[in-house]
């Protein structure tokens, strides 16, 4: 089959084996594939990974072949994937219910192969059906959607809290925002990209901020909350830098949500953290089943988040500029 493999330096797409299924998993062929921001620092090298690895999470197909233990119903569905794959169910986590910290856990396009191929092998337990409704585009939008969700399920709301910022109006944070409205909450959204920016106020954020405009984005948040800064304020800029910014933004004893995966050491004051009493919370991977929901009952829209498409056959192309795949908000990638 053909793949887009990352040897460490570069990804170009070869001829690689067919993946081979075991008696639990079952064989997709690939149809849509979304290039994530991890997928970026991978190839920019500040993710370590192992190395040779097919890239790729957050993607959709049809399945063609099952395991003799998997229910045969699922063959010829059209799916998506969760990205943790080699869950034991039997270690501290698991038995939380936290599968996604399982002891045991291989992530999908970063500890072992993963979409961006024409066929890709996952564990039954995995998969979730896509409704009729739904494009194959549409559902790689369902993993960082299940994401966005975790936000809240990690960091429940209480009677304090009002307001959100949002610092990087990226895929994910544009996804965040139109959840965060549906919860009632008032939204700062904030991001350099005029583009980004207008959309989220196309959503529904009640004070779209451009960062390159006017007084500096901390004293403007705080200008809008009587001096106080945001409830809550989320990063998922993939910025190091923009986490001063973030934590500044924050209005004491509130709550600041890391979302974004940087790669690489991440300087924070933690004199200011302590003094102001701030929590940081911070989660990945979330629920499909809500992601689904939202996208099939049109609380989330994503027609718009879709920048560019490419073949697999032209991912270099799709790739090929860090900084300008930075100013779109997703690339799709058909198999």
């Amino acid at each position: 089959m053909k793949a887009a493999v990352f040897d460490g330096k570069n990804l170009t797409v070869k001829t690689v084996k067919d993946p081979k299924i075991n008696e639990s998993q079952v064989l997709i062929r690939v149809k849509s594939v979304g290039i994530c921001g991890t997928d970026l620092a991978i190839i920019n090298k500040t993710l370590p990974t192992p190395t040779p690895l097919i890239l790729g999470h957050e993607f959709a197909g049809d399945v063609i072949k099952v395991g003799s233990e998997v229910n045969q119903e699922w063959l010829n569905k059209r799916v998506t994937s969760e990205i943790n794959s080699n869950i034991d169910f039997k270690c501290y986590y698991c038995k939380q219910d936290n599968h996604s910290q399982c002891v045991s856990r291989k992530a999908l396009g970063i500890d072992i192969d993963g979409a961006l191929a024409e066929y890709i092998a996952v564990d039954s337990y995995m998969l979730h059906e896509i409704p009729d409704s739904l494009s194959y585009d549409d559902a790689t939008f369902i993993e960082p959607l299940a994401a966005a969700y975790q936000t809240f399920e990690v960091m429940p709301l209480d009677q304090n809290d009002r307001t959100m910022a949002i610092f990087g109006l990226g895929k994910l944070g544009l996804l965040l925002t139109q959840v965060a409205l549906s919860k009632g909450l008032k939204i700062f959204a904030v991001d350099g990209s005029h583009k980004k920016v207008a959309l989220a106020k196309k959503f529904g954020a009640h004070y779209p901020l451009n960062r390159f405009e006017g007084p500096n984005i901390p004293n403007k948040i705080k200008g809008l909350t009587n001096g106080l800064g945001a409830d809550i304020v989320v990063d998922t800029t993939g910025n190091p830098l923009a986490l001063k910014n973030v934590i500044a933004s924050c209005r004491t004893r509130g709550k600041i949500h890391i979302k974004s995966t940087h790669g690489i050491d991440t300087p924070i004051d933690l004199t200011d953290v302590v003094i102001r009493e701030l929590t940081i919370y911070s989660s990945r991977c979330g629920p499909f089943d809500k992601a689904i929901d939202g996208l099939t009952s049109g609380k989330v829209k994503v027609d718009k988040l879709i920048s560019k498409k490419y073949k697999l056959e032209d991912i270099e192309k799709a790739v090929s500029s860090f900084e300008e795949i930075h100013h779109h908000i997703k690339t799709i990638i058909h198999i």
